[in-house]
C-alpha cells in the first residue's frame, strides 16, 4: 500500500515549484469504499478534506494513476477552481505540460489502469444490441431498471439487461 501522504507532498511540492497556490489547511483521506469515484475534493469551514480511493494506493496501480488524481483534487482548493473550467482548467494544462501529467476533468475507474482485480464485480449488466459494448453496475441504478430510456456511449444503440 502506497503512501498517500507521500504522494500528496510530491505534488504540492511541484504545485510550489510552478507557483500555484493551493490551499494550506488540507486533511487527506482514504476511501476504503469508493470503487467508481476516484478521489473528492471537500471544502468544510476553512479547511480543505481530499479523499482518494483505495484502489489508487495499492501497488499494483500505476503511480500516475494517484498522481494525476492528487494534482486534481490539489487543484481545487485554489482560489476560484472548484469547478472544471477557467482558472482550474489553465492550472490542470499547466501541470499536464510541466510535469507530463493527465489532468482531465472527470476520470472514472475504467479511465485509468486500474488491475481487473482490484475492481468489484459487476452485479448487473447491460450490453449494447449494436456493439456489444457492456455496462456493469454494483447497484440497482435507473440504467438498470430501465435500459430502453438509455443508449450506448460508444455507437449510440439500444441497451439491454443481460444480468
Amino acid at each position: 500500500m502506497r503512501d498517500l501522504l507521500k504522494y500528496a507532498a510530491e505534488c504540492t511540492d511541484a504545485l510550489d515549484r510552478l507557483g500555484i497556490r493551493y490551499a494550506r489547511d488540507i486533511r487527506f483521506s482514504v476511501n476504503t469504499r469508493a470503487t467508481s469515484r476516484l478521489g473528492l475534493c471537500r471544502k468544510k469551514g476553512d479547511q480543505y478534506e481530499i479523499e482518494i480511493s483505495h484502489l489508487l494506493l495499492d501497488e499494483r496501480t500505476p503511480e500516475d494513476s494517484l498522481r494525476d488524481t492528487l494534482f486534481h483534487e490539489l487543484l481545487h482548493t485554489c482560489y476560484g477552481c472548484m469547478k472544471h473550467t477557467g482558472r482550474w482548467k489553465a492550472y490542470a494544462d499547466k501541470v499536464n505540460a510541466a510535469f507530463g501529467q493527465n489532468i482531465r476533468r472527470a476520470a472514472v475507474v475504467e479511465d485509468r489502469e486500474i488491475p481487473v482485480e482490484l475492481l468489484p464485480k459487476a452485479n448487473y449488466l447491460v450490453r449494447c444490441e449494436s456493439c456489444g459494448n457492456e455496462y456493469g453496475r454494483q447497484k440497482l441504478s435507473p440504467l438498470i431498471q430501465h435500459p430502453e430510456r438509455y443508449r450506448c456511449g460508444k455507437c449510440k444503440g439500444l441497451l439491454k439487461r443481460i444480468k
